[in-house]
């Protein structure tokens, strides 16, 4: 069953907005070097999901249109979200 892609990128994007207010009390808790460990991870994650969606985009120029690789899309999406809160919330810690 292929879900269009416009169904997926919302569905994306919703699930970002969603969870920033359940990650950043997640964040909040975390000791500073907690938060720096997560914060790498998550670097780590989205380096990960970056490098699957750079092969995708090799294989096929036009990939964010293609049904193929709209769940890789939406999760780079999702993974960058997530990166970039928790480096938010680490710069504003840290001063």
């Amino acid at each position: 069953m292929a879900i269009e892609f416009d169904t997926l990128q919302f569905a994306a994007m919703e699930l970002r907005d969603e969870m920033i207010p359940v990650d950043e009390a997640g964040l909040e808790a975390l000791s500073t070097e907690q938060l720096r460990e997560q914060s790498d991870a998550r670097e780590a994650l989205h380096d990960y999901v970056t490098a699957l969606w750079d092969k995708a985009q090799e294989k096929e120029p036009d990939a964010a249109q293609n049904d193929e690789f709209t769940a890789l899309r939406g999760l780079h999406d999702i993974t960058e979200a997530l990166r970039d809160h928790a480096n938010v919330t680490l710069a504003e810690r840290e001063g």
